[in-house]
């Protein structure tokens, strides 16, 4: 993650410093910027029952932006980020803390969203509001790859092996490796210098999935339960037994999820914005 935060920023500095005119925008005082981020991360579903967010930095994103009117932006934006849920954080004697699931998901983002400010546009990239607030709204796609790990023996010795819980089908449910996604958002915009902005953005995604962390329906049953599938999908074994009416609800057919309510995540986003040497009028002085 650090290093593709390092990555983007090169990026950034180098725009900011290549600041000659290489594109004419065709309507007039509408330009284009440049934004690197990331922050914090919280994922909001089956196995955040805490309902907190990560603390490290665990997302990063490049945007390009255009005003398009006095009010209205248009912005592309890709990003990584990665989400994490664990039962072993749930309160002892919990539900949660019985099933005992856990997941981690490395996953790619692309998004379009249409950004509304508060206040007009001032004229001159220069003269802009020293404070910007908009809001945001788009439609967007994003990968899921939820892997764990689990205990098993190779080769006469016990390791800590990776998994994919997408292949192993831990609800006997073959789910896409991507899904649509809504975005939406709030966020200022702090002028810094004529040439950069230093926003923060809390951004929501909404998506139209159940299985970013893999848990959504029901616990199935297997005709080996000492395979690695039926091992992934119910945990409670690895754990001492603290509340006997949660364990007794870990058989399957039962609820391993709440599949009326999709998983969702959200961004806590610092970002540098850049205003891109393109355009005409004053935005840009010719050499």
């Amino acid at each position: 993650m650090n290093k593709i935060i390092f990555s983007l920023g090169l990026v950034l500095c180098f725009l900011q410093v290549k600041s000659q005119s290489f594109l004419t925008w065709k309507l007039n005082d509408r330009y284009f910027s440049v934004a690197v981020g990331s922050g914090q991360t919280k994922y909001i579903g089956e196995l955040n029952a805490e309902n907190k967010r990560q603390t490290d930095f665990s997302h990063g994103t490049l945007a390009i932006e255009a005003r398009l009117w006095s009010h209205l932006s248009a912005r592309l934006s890709a990003g990584f980020y990665q989400l994490r849920g664990d039962d072993e954080r749930a309160p002892d004697g919990s539900f949660e803390k019985e099933r005992n699931l856990s997941f981690t998901s490395n996953n790619w983002e692309l998004n379009l969203q249409g950004i509304f400010f508060i206040r007009p546009y001032a004229g001159n990239y220069d003269q802009r509001w020293k404070i910007d607030p908009y809001l945001s709204l788009g439609f967007g796609m994003t990968t899921l790859d939820p892997f764990t790990y689990l205990q098993i023996q190779e080769n006469g010795e016990e390791i800590n092996a990776k998994f994919s819980l997408r292949d192993y089908q831990t609800e006997n449910v073959a789910y896409d490796p991507f899904t649509f996604i809504i975005p939406a958002g709030v966020g200022v915009k702090m002028k810094i210098t004529p040439f950069l902005n230093f926003n923060f953005e809390l951004a929501y995604r909404y998506t139209f999935t159940d299985y970013l962390d893999d848990v959504s329906g029901i616990f199935p049953s297997f005709t080996d339960d000492s395979s690695i599938q039926a091992k992934l999908s119910n945990r409670r074994r690895e754990q001492f037994l603290e509340n006997e009416e949660a364990w007794e609800r870990l058989d399957a057919g039962l609820s391993r999820g709440n599949s009326n309510n999709n998983d969702q995540y959200l961004f806590f986003s610092f970002q540098i914005e850049a205003f891109l040497p393109v355009g005409k009028g004053k935005m840009f002085k010719r050499s």
